[in-house]
């Protein structure tokens, strides 16, 4: 299971990266304490690991761009503190992503989905093996990060905006492009 470490948008620019560093401190020290059934994990090996054992996987999640207070060194902190995930923006924008609060009638994006920055982490998260999740992005975002993640990305707390009209969800022609051989999720030929 993941365990989402958040922080709110208000931290932005002030304690972000404090605040996490003590969620990701809670979630290990959870874990630590239920040990067992509960075991950290940080890879497919040791996931599987502890499933032959009957143990449950604690993995983390950090729920915010905002998080990373726009340092690459900061992002490769989380990773060796065992995130596998990044939510690139939560419900505000940072100051190189668009979240989905943009994609409101009415609103105006600030970054038209993401900077040239905002690609460097994609990348340096690809290179590290840590999920890009596009849960509570704009839809720019969504494009702009799909056209540069070499890896498969993660809607990690989203549905199908076909189903559930909300600027939060995914919609049809973002989903169509996971639908993809590259990342090996399923081939267009399929029904």
């Amino acid at each position: 299971m993941f365990w989402a470490a958040y922080v709110p948008c208000e931290s932005q620019f002030k304690d972000a990266v404090q605040l996490t560093l003590e969620q990701i401190d809670v979630i290990r020290r959870l874990t630590q304490k239920y040990s067992p059934p509960l075991t950290f994990c940080t890879s497919a090996t040791e996931i599987v690991d502890a499933h032959q054992k009957n143990l449950i996987c604690s993995l983390i999640g950090v729920e915010g761009g905002h998080s990373l207070s726009n340092s690459l060194p900061v992002l490769r902190i989380l990773y060796m503190l065992g995130v596998r995930y990044l939510t690139l923006t939560s419900t505000c924008n940072t100051q190189w992503a668009d979240s989905s609060l943009v994609d409101i009638p009415g609103r105006k994006a600030e970054h038209g989905g993401l900077t040239n920055f905002g690609k460097i982490i994609v990348r340096e998260m690809n290179r590290l093996g840590m999920m890009v999740d596009l849960s509570k992005v704009s839809v720019k975002t969504m494009k702009a990060a799909l056209e540069v993640s070499k890896a498969p990305v993660i809607f990690s707390h989203s549905s199908a905006r076909a189903l559930c009209n909300s600027t939060r969800n995914v919609p049809d022609h973002i989903l169509a492009k996971l639908i993809t051989d590259d990342f090996g999720i399923v081939s267009q030929d399929a029904g």
